[in-house]
C-alpha cells in the first residue's frame, strides 16, 4: 500500500521584520503616563465633588459648614470627657457604626430633612416676618462673639454674616412650616390625659435643713460616718434651728454666711422619681401644706423638712405636654414619609460623603 504525504498549503513560516524601540521613547511614554497620573490625582483634589443633591441643586461642605459645626461643637465636647475615644465608639445603632459615621450620616440626614421643609415653605410663599428676623440677627451677634468660636473657626468655615442670615433662615421657615402642619393636626388632649396616671406624677414641693452626719476624704472624697460625739454635736445644731425655723417664713434666711455644716435646699419629687430613702419619701407624703417635721435622722445625715405643696400638678402637667409632642412628632413623621418627601428628591454621594471625617470638617485644633 502506497504511503502518501499529506501537504498543507501557506504553513510555511514567514519572516517577521524585527524593529527594537529607541529608550528616548520609553522615556517620553513613562514621562507622558506619570503626567497623567498626576493630573489625574490634581483633578481629583481640586474638583468640588457635591455631597447632597436635593431637588436638582448641589450642596458641598462649605455650604453646610454650620449644620456641621453645631454637630460637631456638641459631640466633641463629650469626646473630651472621654478622653479623646469617644468618636470612634460604638454608637449603639444596630448598624455597628462608630459615633464617627453615625453623626455624620445624621448630620447628612437633619440637613436633608430641614432643606426639604424649607423648599416646601419657599414654594408655599413663606417669608421670614420682622419678629424672625430680629430674632436671627441676635442669634448671629450672639454666635459669632461666643467665647467658644475663635476668629481662626470663623475664617475656616466661612462664617460670615451673609452665610449665617441664610443658614438661620432655612431652619427658621422650615420650622414654622413644620409647626404649621402640626397645629392642623386634630389631638385630643384628654384623650391623652386619660393615659397618664396623676397619681403617678403628683409632685410633692418641700423644703429642708441637713446636716451631714459624714465626713468626706478631700483626696479620693470617701466618705466615713461621724463618732458619737460628733454626731451629737451636730444633731444639737440642726435641733436648734429647728426652733428658729418654725417661727421663720424664708427658710433660706436661716443660715448665716459663715455657717459650714448646715445646709439649706429645695427639692421636688414623685412617688417613682426621688433620691430619698424608701422611709423618709413616705414621711414626706404623709405631711400637710405648711407642716414641719420633728428631726429626722437618715443614714447620711440629719433633716428638718417643711412641705411646701403636697399636691402640685407640675410633673404631670409636662408628662402631658411630652405625650402631646410625640404624638405631634409621630404625625407629622407619618406626614413626612408618604406626602411630604415623595415629591422631592436627593442624592447622597458617596464619594464624597466618604472622605468626610466626623470631627475634622469644622472643628479647629
Amino acid at each position: 500500500m502506497n504511503k502518501s504525504k499529506k501537504v498543507i498549503k501557506g504553513s510555511k513560516k514567514q519572516n517577521k521584520k524585527q524593529f527594537t524601540i529607541s529608550p528616548v521613547v520609553w522615556i517620553v511614554i513613562a514621562t507622558v503616563v506619570g503626567l497623567s497620573l498626576i493630573i489625574g490625582l490634581l483633578i481629583d483634589q481640586l474638583y468640588k465633588r457635591p455631597l447632597l443633591t436635593i431637588d436638582g441643586k448641589k450642596y458641598y461642605v462649605e455650604d453646610l459648614t454650620y449644620q456641621f459645626y453645631i454637630k460637631e461643637s456638641y459631640y466633641e465636647s463629650i469626646n473630651q470627657m472621654y478622653g479623646g475615644q469617644y468618636w470612634d465608639m460604638y454608637s449603639g445603632d444596630p448598624s455597628g457604626l462608630s459615633v464617627r459615621d453615625y453623626t455624620k450620616l445624621e448630620t447628612l440626614n437633619n440637613i436633608i430633612y430641614e432643606e426639604i421643609l424649607y423648599n416646601e415653605a419657599i414654594e408655599k410663599g413663606y417669608s421670614l416676618t420682622q419678629e424672625e428676623q430680629e430674632k436671627i440677627d441676635e442669634d448671629i451677634s450672639s454666635f459669632l462673639n461666643s467665647q467658644e468660636l475663635s476668629k481662626k473657626s470663623i475664617k475656616k468655615n466661612g462664617f460670615t454674616t451673609d452665610y449665617l442670615q441664610g443658614a438661620l433662615s432655612k431652619n427658621t421657615l422650615a420650622s414654622r412650616y413644620k409647626q404649621d402642619i402640626i397645629n392642623g393636626f386634630e389631638i385630643v388632649e384628654e384623650d391623652i390625659k386619660a393615659g397618664i396616671s396623676y397619681d403617678e406624677y403628683r409632685q410633692y414641693d418641700m423644703e429642708y435643713l441637713f446636716i451631714p452626719t459624714q465626713i468626706t476624704n478631700e483626696e479620693d472624697y470617701s466618705k466615713s460616718p461621724m463618732n458619737e460625739v460628733e454626731k451629737k454635736l451636730v444633731l444639737d445644731k440642726i435641733t436648734a434651728y429647728r426652733d428658729k425655723a418654725l417661727n421663720t417664713e424664708e427658710w433660706s434666711s436661716l443660715i448665716p454666711e459663715d455657717e459650714e455644716d448646715l445646709i439649706y435646699r429645695t427639692s421636688s419629687f414623685t412617688s417613682k422619681d426621688t433620691y430619698f430613702s424608701e422611709d423618709l419619701k413616705t414621711t414626706m407624703m404623709a405631711m400637710g401644706n405648711g407642716q414641719i417635721s420633728e428631726i429626722i435622722e437618715e443614714e447620711d445625715g440629719y433633716y428638718l423638712i417643711r412641705m411646701i405643696n403636697n399636691n402640685s400638678s407640675e410633673s404631670y402637667d409636662q408628662a402631658v405636654d411630652q405625650a402631646i409632642k410625640a404624638k405631634e412628632e409621630e404625625l407629622f413623621s407619618y406626614e413626612f414619609e408618604n406626602n411630604i418627601m415623595p415629591i422631592h428628591s436627593y442624592t447622597l454621594h458617596n464619594k464624597a460623603v466618604n472622605k468626610l471625617r466626623m470631627g475634622r470638617i469644622t472643628l479647629v485644633d
